[in-house]
């Protein structure tokens, strides 16, 4: 049977979605191709120690999804899978457009007033007890493909109203409002689809996402932001040139090319 990795125990995520990515990237890496047989439910079950009820789940999902036919007698058998209508390079082209106009959407999903979450407090204490959330969701040719929560001090828009986000980034209105973006400390992740980003983005509950977090400060520190962005691996990547400089201390990595950096507006 093909080495398709291993089900971890007390993982926190369903044994049977477990399975699912196994297969699914089995079919992506092409261990299994086009019209050849998948492992059958009994050899599924004796390798990862799973019932024939998770089994069927894992073999339904990708049946729905077009990756497999099952045929009754037969088996399950890796189909052909169609080019995506929509490549991660096409959707860097489109924010960073050459003639300087980026073609992708934005729509404002919500903006509310809550108290502070602890992991925006967690990251910096003086945020703020209240803030203002901003939902909004990002496409390109009507394809989802980041999802962005942003949390905002109470203090510094008040009296924010929607129809001011309805097709402006957040920092932008901010900058309306006097207040100055300089910098951000950001980081990056993985993390798993909860039920509203695989709403928006349209993917199965748990799946992996590219997870961006940053605060923005004033020139004098103050936290303005926190936001985060979910993107869809597949139809996203994160990606600049970097070069390699050369000093007493040995080689190093220095960012390249600033062009390729993900715009505020992300």
């Amino acid at each position: 049977m093909l080495e398709l990795g291993t089900i971890q125990r007390r993982r926190g995520v369903s044994y049977y979605h477990q399975l699912y990515l196994l297969l699914a990237l089995a079919l992506d890496k092409g261990l299994i191709e086009p019209g050849n047989l998948l492992p059958s439910e009994s050899e599924l079950m004796r390798e990862f120690a799973v019932s024939r009820n998770t089994v069927r789940r894992s073999l339904r999902q990708l049946e729905l999804e077009k990756r497999i036919v099952r045929r009754r007698g037969s088996g399950s058998f890796a189909r052909q899978q169609p080019t995506p209508r929509i490549s991660p390079d096409a959707i860097v082209q489109a924010i960073h457009p050459k003639t300087g106009k980026q073609r992708t959407t934005s729509r404002l999903l919500k903006i509310q007033s809550t108290t502070t979450p602890g992991f925006v407090r967690s990251r910096d204490p003086d945020f703020g007890d209240r803030c203002v959330v901003v939902r909004r969701c990002r496409s390109f040719q009507k394809e989802p493909f980041m999802l962005s929560i942003s949390h905002v001090p109470e203090y510094l828009v008040q009296h924010l109203k929607r129809g001011q986000l309805d097709r402006v980034a957040v920092l932008a209105v901010l900058e309306t409002m006097g207040v100055e973006p300089v910098y951000a400390e950001q980081t990056t992740t993985a993390v798993c689809a909860d039920l509203l980003a695989a709403q928006y983005l349209d993917v199965e509950p748990k799946s992996a996402l590219l997870c961006v977090h940053r605060l923005v400060r004033d020139r004098n520190g103050r936290s303005i932001e926190h936001q985060t962005s979910l993107y869809r691996p597949d139809r996203f990547h994160l990606r600049t040139r970097i070069d390699i400089e050369r000093s007493a201390r040995g080689l190093s990595w220095a960012n390249a090319d600033s062009t390729a950096l993900m715009p505020a507006w992300l």
